[in-house]
């Protein structure tokens, strides 16, 4: 894979306004650390923006630089990593990685299609329920709903001639635009489900005094979680309207996908894409 070249402006902006900020006079009531923190907190947003290197590099050059500079001591600056909420996040990202690189997510998603994509509602909620039983293990909504259940939605929409255009309006307008409120649904369902969660839980320990536990957190959610699971498909099956109701195809599709999964040189294994040409 090649390189991407970095350009000159994208390495000197997010310095230059550290070093801009780091220099101006410290308003009065705020202490030098406090500044100096403000501008190296100014410039990581910049240089995430600017992207000279990738958004994890460009936190831990921050992190160095604050550090180095007495901005943070070296206790204050690590003290997240203390956090058991911070390495439960890790530890749901590792295993988001081992669904998405295993391809079990897709083996999930392509079974429950197998079992109740009959038709264009079944497709919806078979696709719901993938990402429902992904949802506790994987808090990227990029590894998902992105990686896994929206490129198969796109699959059945190539497989049933529903690509965006004119024929969208047969299945994949709705298909599409369903999956996509799936995700903030059962993210909000576990406090793994979405990154942003663990955040929240540790805001209302701080600032609240509130302690949650996972399963708190998943008994308060699940029951308006599971109402907006059911009812969101059917609002949008009613104000989108598909052309295609009854679709027996992609329940063999799937089939067919679940099945056909081979061992690769490299010892992992492969789904197979099944070609719309067979339906």
């Amino acid at each position: 894979m090649p390189q991407r070249s970095i350009k000159l402006w994208q390495a000197v902006t997010p310095v230059l306004v550290c070093l801009l900020i780091w220099l101006y006079p410290v308003p009065e009531g705020l202490k030098p650390e406090a500044w100096h923190m403000f501008a190296i907190f100014v410039a990581t947003i910049v240089g995430i923006l600017c992207a000279p290197l990738p958004s994890g590099a460009i936190m831990f050059i921050s992190l160095a630089v604050c550090i180095f500079t007495n901005t943070l001591t070296f206790k204050a600056a690590l003290s997240g990593f203390a956090s058991g909420t911070v390495w439960m996040i890790f530890a749901a990202y590792v295993l988001s990685l081992g669904f998405v690189q295993s391809g079990l997510g897709r083996r999930i998603a392509y079974k429950t299609l197998s079992l109740f994509g009959g038709s264009s509602l079944g497709i919806a909620y078979s696709l719901g329920l993938a990402d429902l039983f992904l949802a506790p293990a994987m808090p990227s909504v990029t590894a998902r709903s992105g990686g896994i259940i929206l490129p198969i939605s796109k699959s059945i929409n190539q497989v049933l001639d529903s690509e965006p255009g004119p024929k969208q309006k047969r299945l994949g307008e709705f298909l599409t635009m369903t999956c996509f409120q799936f995700t903030p649904i059962t993210g909000a369902m576990f406090m793994t489900g979405m990154a942003a969660n663990p955040l929240c839980a540790t805001l209302a320990k701080e600032g609240l005094g509130l302690e949650l536990s996972w399963i708190g957190w998943f008994w308060a959610a699940v029951v308006p979680s599971m109402i907006c699971f059911f009812v969101m498909p059917l609002l949008s099956y009613k104000i989108l309207n598909p052309g295609l109701k009854k679709l027996p195809k992609p329940k063999s599709w799937a089939k067919n996908s679940f099945l056909q999964w081979v061992p690769c040189p490299r010892k992992k294994r492969k789904l197979l894409s099944v070609s719309s040409s067979r339906y």
